[in-house]
């Protein structure tokens, strides 16, 4: 199986330095629709076999828009992003210079999130419900290409299961940049790491 990664295009919480994970079911702005826009004439979003998407607006609206919604796609409940808790909707800056350890130096979340946001998902529950829906995409398609459209750490948690490492192993996600993996179906679906972050337009 050869399993393509996109994170959602700019939402409306990106342009305001927001904090949105699942909590903030925010919609993209006009900048997000621009670029995701964009990005879908730069690249063969056709070719595809299943396409499994996060429920969430600005993960439906960037997959309709980048296959041109000419696919059938999946909805998913495991792939929407992580849970931030009560800090949903509030200024990272502020939560920055009032829990510094909560960041870590590229101003992504550091291990010490989960304890310092009231009600914040996990991370071990992050990984175990990404590491579910690997498990079901590989049993569906175990041969095809599929597309996942989602989020940041949920891509980095899937990651994480897939190469069998540490979360904070990877950089932060741009928005609808392309991570592509080949997954060796012949070998207990081992695998290898093709393509990161990559920007297309």
């Amino acid at each position: 199986m050869e399993i393509s990664l996109v994170r959602h295009s700019i939402s409306l919480s990106n342009g305001a330095g927001l904090i949105s994970g699942a909590g903030a079911d925010v919609a993209l702005s006009d900048a997000g629709i621009t670029y995701a826009e964009l990005v879908r004439d730069a690249y063969d979003w056709q070719q595809f076999d299943r396409i499994y998407v996060s429920p969430m607006k600005r993960a439906k609206q960037t997959a309709a828009l980048l296959t041109m919604a000419r696919q059938p796609m999946i909805e998913d409940a495991r792939l929407q992003e992580m849970d931030f808790g009560d800090w949903e909707g509030q200024q990272a800056a502020e939560l920055k210079h009032d829990f510094p350890a909560a960041f870590d130096y590229q101003d992504m979340f550091s291990e010490a999130m989960p304890d310092l946001s009231p009600n914040a998902e996990t991370y071990a529950h992050l990984l175990a419900r990404t590491a579910a829906f690997l498990a079901d995409a590989e049993a569906a398609t175990p041969a095809g290409k599929v597309l996942v459209v989602c989020h940041g750490f949920t891509i980095r948690a899937l990651l994480a299961n897939l190469l069998h490492t540490d979360f904070y192993h990877f950089a932060p996600v741009g928005n609808v940049s392309l991570t592509r993996l080949h997954l060796d179906e012949h070998d207990d679906f081992r695998a290898r790491l093709e393509q990161f972050n990559s920007l297309l337009a």
